[in-house]
């Protein structure tokens, strides 16, 4: 997993969010250790399958949400490397 785009910090909106890429190698991890986690059978090996010929493109995004009182006492704030200051904008790179 790698940090794709600025660590951004939405003032208005109150959160720091970063978005992370997701390779194939880390959905396999992510998989297998909710499944290890979750699932209510054993099992010894998992295989994930992508029945489509094309590659999948995954981001999470990862919210923080900070003190709306007191935001520059949140060391999230701090590790922005951008800050928002209008309105959420959803999925734009910058």
């Amino acid at each position: 997993m790698r940090d794709v785009y600025p660590v951004k910090y939405y003032s208005k909106e109150g959160f720091v969010e970063r978005k992370i890429e997701i390779n194939e190698e880390d959905l396999q991890k992510i998989i297998e250790d909710y499944l290890d986690r979750h699932a209510d059978f054993d099992f010894d090996e998992l295989e994930v399958v992508n029945n489509r010929p094309m590659n999948i493109w995954l981001y999470a995004k990862c919210r923080k949400y900070v003190d709306e009182e007191n935001p520059e006492d949140d060391q999230a704030v701090h590790e922005a490397e951008l800050e928002i200051t209008g309105d959420y904008d959803g999925n734009g790179i910058f």
